[in-house]
């Protein structure tokens, strides 16, 4: 009798638990599969690194360098990458840098590439100009772990795609080399090519380090720089900087008077030291310096001294229309279009302007003012070295590019070969000795240059001290530009920084670039 309850338990309990079996196998046999799937498999991201970017030599001015890091979710070893600059804050303006993606940056997205929360994005300079060309496309990695997450195997594998090259016509090598030379001074210097219109280099001093945004992040630096309005660090002073131009602008005037006939070469006008207007003068700078003037003067010698007089009358002679006119073939008023964000287009005022912004009437006075590069005129250092550009190639206008492999945009303004002549040959004697960039004096390669000195127009007696040039003045290489904010005159300041950089860049080791022994002026 027991044998036979015994197994009646048996079969029983083998039902009781079949039926548990095949539940489980037939009822929920697919949550707990699925279960089971996710808790073995996972997803990780795999970052692309953004492209390079190097100059027209190949060095690296901006590169992706990968950092390992355990995650905190998973046991497999990761990283991340980050953004390095080798040149620092001698390329940081023109470089620009990356951060952390904002939620609206991500909603806002053009690109055909994917942007996630937290992926690095340019945020100023030639990152944010090519951000979709330089961002890569991420990777994906799929694992099988245990219930421990413990890596087990590779399932399967998404290959990223990096970035692609930006190369920059810019010569990391002089970039470095100017910045230093600077010396911390609020200061811009622009070298380019004139036949080309290739950026060669573009400094702004003093600038702010793009590594403490992305590489070393120092959010106390960060702070500095964004509070810092005295030397302005996030402000790239070759594109983003106006300023007033002083004699700089001269070459523009000489090309109208030139070409609108109203004075040929042999045109001469009494320098008489100052002009009275009502109850307002205007007066030459040697004048006012030592009461001095220089008697009858030509157009090659109102460039060669800087002779405010003959540009006063020159620009009497000629309007402010006609001025204007050739502002605008100039190209002052205008944005370049540099490959750059950021650039200003400053201001190249007439009557129009004046009577629309300021409601007044324009006077002969403020075509004095004009005619020597002051008043209302407001230009970019890049503008001043795209002028000094056209006159270095004789007319023709090449549309200034910071891209290695761009093809050169050039046009060809109308304007004689006589015209040229006349004012490359007053532009050489400012740069011989009788001219007023004297600290260039001694160089054996023959430049063609312009001093300039121009009141700021803030009722300080400061000034931004220019000076422009081509050199060789009859082939030109480049066309150099150096402006320093409050700097002082142009002759004093401006012209030895370009003299120590053509000593290097033609190889005049011994040629002597003096300092502040005299002065000539402007």
């Amino acid at each position: 009798m027991l044998k036979y309850l015994w197994d009646w338990l048996l079969v029983v309990s083998f039902a009781a638990v079949l039926a548990v079996v095949i539940k489980l196998a037939g009822v929920q046999g697919g949550y707990y599969a699925a279960l089971a799937r996710n808790n073995k498999v996972t997803e990780s991201v795999i970052p692309a690194p953004r492209g390079e970017i190097v100059d027209r030599k190949g060095r690296v001015m901006a590169e992706s360098i990968s950092q390992s890091y355990v995650a905190k979710d998973e046991k497999d070893l990761g990283y991340e990458l980050k953004r390095k600059y080798p040149y620092g804050q001698t390329a940081g303006l023109v470089t620009g840098y990356v951060a952390k993606t904002t939620e609206a940056e991500v909603l806002s997205n053009t690109c055909l590439k994917t942007l996630d929360n937290n992926d690095l994005m340019g945020k100023t300079g030639i990152e944010y100009q090519f951000d979709c060309l330089l961002r890569g496309v991420d990777g994906r990695r799929l694992m099988e772990v245990d219930a421990k997450g413990k890596y087990i195997r590779d399932l399967g594998r998404q290959e990223l795609v990096p970035g692609e090259t930006v190369k920059l016509s810019l010569d990391a090598f002089w970039q470095d080399k100017i910045y230093k030379m600077l010396n911390g001074r609020k200061a811009a210097v622009i070298i380019s090519a004139p036949k080309t219109g290739k950026i060669l280099a573009m400094v702004s001093s003093p600038a702010m380090d793009p590594n403490n945004f992305s590489y070393q992040i120092d959010n106390q630096m960060i702070k500095i720089y964004l509070q810092d309005s005295q030397n302005l660090p996030l402000v790239n002073r070759a594109i983003a900087g106006t300023y007033h131009s002083g004699s700089v602008f001269k070459p523009i005037m000489a090309t109208a008077g030139l070409e609108s006939g109203v004075i040929d070469k042999q045109t001469l006008i009494e320098d008489t030291g100052i002009i009275k207007v009502g109850d307002y003068s205007y007066s030459n700078w040697l004048w006012t310096r030592s009461g001095a003037t220089n008697g009858m003067v030509n157009i090659v010698m109102a460039l060669q001294k800087s002779n405010d007089i003959f540009f006063y009358r020159l620009g009497e002679k000629l309007g402010v229309a006609r001025i204007k006119e050739w502002m605008d073939k100039f190209g002052l008023g205008q944005k370049t279009g540099i490959e750059l964000p950021g650039e200003l287009a400053g201001l190249a005022p007439d009557n129009g302007w004046k009577k629309a912004v300021k409601g007044e009437n324009w006077y002969l006075g403020d075509t004095y003012h004009l005619s020597i590069g002051q008043g209302d005129l407001n230009v970019t250092p890049l503008q001043i070295n795209n002028m000094t550009a056209i006159v270095a190639n004789r007319g023709m206008k090449c549309k200034p590019s910071i891209l290695n492999d761009s093809k050169p945009d050039c046009q060809k303004l109308d304007v004689s070969a006589e015209t040229w002549a006349t004012i490359v040959e007053g532009m050489k004697a400012a740069c011989k000795p009788g001219g007023t960039a004297w600290p260039l004096y001694n160089f054996k390669t023959t430049i063609a240059c312009k001093t300039g000195t121009a009141e700021v127009g803030d009722g300080t007696p400061d000034t931004h001290a220019w000076l422009t040039a081509f050199v060789p003045a009859d082939d030109p290489e480049i066309a150099i530009t150096v402006m320093v904010e409050r700097g002082g005159e142009g002759s004093d300041t401006a012209a030895p920084i370009v003299g120590d950089i053509l000593k290097e860049w033609f190889n005049e080791p011994d040629t002597i670039v003096p300092r502040y022994t005299t002065t000539v002026g402007e």
